[in-house]
């Protein structure tokens, strides 16, 4: 592409910022073609958000398989450009398990190298761009062979992700917890003292943590936050879903009132149902929903089904609170120290009470429950918001 060159990361950045924005504030993109160039060109500015929008509108005008996979690869250089490896490498994995064309196939490929390389996973990585080298070899274009062997030349090469107070704190021979309580995308255990989080998510949490902090909520020390890397130390506490020391439904209703209690005027985040629906809407058309992770009476609908029957089915108004969002007993730790927080934002109570009521019925007995809604205060929860909110939950 004229116009653009590469970093010392292989990132295409624009030679001339200032003539891309206006070009961009200036076009009013129609069809399939012209959304997604400028999708594109709003992540190249760091527009991530915009950027996303407009490759989705591209995929609903996608006409052919061709088409969409290669606005999935697009997709994915967002995320991966955001700092959201995890999603970014399940778009580029999707295209490769479905490509046919060769093409699509190398592009795919090709990606899926560089996010895994500058996750530090070089071995896999290289795997992947010699596939991709091959592909290529045998199609003979030059311009992408060059580019694609350039990639496996500099691979041991490519500068640490990390920046710099990041790297200072954790140091460089680090330790990486393959397996420990809470290990999900985007969440690494790092030499059993710290928790590290990147990308949009990690930056929605720092900004909730500061916010919240000194209002009654015990909530996890912040070591370092630099970029869109957020370091928490470790408690050193299990969750509640893993060793409770005492009444969980207690300690969690206790705990959800405090911060249901917060003025919601205060609070300068959003987790409404406006908000909530276009990004359900956005994982459903990008196809990020895991419809095998749905609760058993969820497992015959498609995401596509639960997204309209949400539509359909929405309250008329909502009972607003600070709510946390994620609010099950893996994310209280022992004692009612509260985590994962990047989806903080006034909305209304039952989202946080329906995933309360769906885990403590799984996973504890009934006295339980009981005891989180004494505590909360709360005799008589309304059954439609609580299914509403728990059906919500199967597209976030």
């Amino acid at each position: 592409m004229s116009g653009y060159r590469f970093d010392e990361r292989l990132r295409m950045i624009p030679t001339d910022h200032a003539q891309l924005a206006a070009r961009v504030a200036a076009a009013r993109p129609v069809d399939f073609a012209e959304f997604r160039k400028i999708g594109i060109e709003l992540m190249l500015l760091g527009r991530y958000a915009e950027a996303l929008d407009h490759l989705d509108r591209a995929l609903e005008l996608a006409d052919s398989d061709y088409r969409r996979m290669s606005v999935w690869i697009n997709l994915g250089d967002v995320y991966r450009y955001w700092g959201d490896t995890v999603t970014a490498e399940t778009l580029y994995r999707r295209t490769v398990d479905q490509a046919s064309d060769s093409e699509i196939l190398s592009f795919a490929l090709q990606h899926l190298g560089k996010a895994l390389a500058e996750q530090g996973r070089l071995p896999e990585a290289r795997v992947h761009l010699t596939e991709a080298l091959k592909l290529r070899v045998v199609e003979g274009d030059a311009e992408l062979i060059e580019s694609t062997r350039t990639t496996l030349d500099l691979l041991e090469d490519l500068p640490t992700t990390l920046p710099p107070k990041v790297a200072a704190l954790l140091g460089a021979d680090l330790t990486w917890s393959a397996e420990h309580e809470g290990m999900s995308g985007g969440v690494a255990h790092v030499e059993g003292a710290y928790w590290v989080k990147r990308g949009p998510c990690a930056a929605a949490e720092h900004a909730r943590l500061n916010w919240l902090r000194g209002k009654g909520i015990q909530l996890p020390d912040i070591a370092v936050f630099e970029a869109d890397v957020l370091v928490l130390a470790d408690a050193g506490l299990p969750s509640l879903a893993a060793e409770p020391t005492e009444s969980v439904g207690a300690v969690m209703g206790a705990l959800l009132r405090r911060l249901h209690d917060i003025p919601v005027a205060e609070c300068p985040f959003d987790g409404r149902l406006d908000v909530v629906l276009a990004q359900a809407r956005r994982r459903v058309l990008e196809g990020l929903v895991d419809a095998d992770d749905f609760d058993d009476d969820h497992r015959e609908l498609t995401p596509e089904q639960i997204y309209q029957r949400l539509l359909a089915e929405r309250p008329p108004d909502e009972d607003l609170v600070v709510a946390h969002g994620d609010f099950t007993p893996s994310n209280v730790l022992d004692g009612g120290l509260l985590i994962d927080l990047s989806g903080m934002g006034v909305a209304d109570r039952y989202r946080d009470l329906a995933l309360v009521e769906r885990d403590l019925r799984a996973d504890f007995d009934a006295d339980e429950l009981s005891a989180f809604y004494a505590v909360y205060g709360l005799a008589e929860p309304d059954r439609r918001r609580l299914y509403y909110y728990r059906l919500l939950d199967e597209l976030c």
